[in-house]
């Protein structure tokens, strides 16, 4: 009976960490500024799905993400788009995609990086003192030799 009270135990807090995670949809017309604010709030098994379009001047921001071995943050594409995140500038040193230290247990898929100017550094760029990033089906383009 005791094991049978434990597995019970184990599936319902189970079962309700699936069901705490959301999804998160974006659209092109937010600015950087308001995705990285819904980026700064994902949880462990929270999904932030980009709509197909064009966001200008995007650049996201994962420092300290963490999910875990059971329930990765996910960041990715609509179903059937390859989303394009272009940053533009000539002023400050930036990537795409900044991956801060601390960040773990995050997936990365179907977005097109690129660029609009000569201080980009990077399509990502890590830092140290990450781990378990997933990095797929992105594409980089115009980065300038530093990608």
């Amino acid at each position: 009976m005791r094991v049978s009270i434990v597995t019970l135990v184990l599936f319902v807090l189970f079962a309700v960490s699936s069901v705490c995670a959301k999804e998160y949809i974006v659209a092109s017309t937010q600015t950087s500024a308001q995705i990285n604010a819904v980026v700064a709030g994902l949880k462990p098994g929270d999904i932030l799905t980009f709509s197909a379009g064009f966001y200008n001047n995007v650049a996201l921001k994962l420092n300290g993400l963490k999910g875990t071995k059971n329930a990765w943050i996910v960041i990715r594409g609509a179903s059937g788009s390859l989303p394009e995140l272009r940053i533009n500038t000539n002023v400050v040193l930036q990537a795409n995609i900044d991956i801060g230290s601390g960040t773990a247990f995050v997936a990365i898929a179907n977005l097109k990086l690129s660029q609009s100017g000569s201080r980009v550094y990077a399509g990502v760029k890590f830092h140290t003192g990450n781990n378990n990033i997933l990095i797929e089906g992105c594409t980089v383009l115009n980065i300038n030799g530093n990608g």
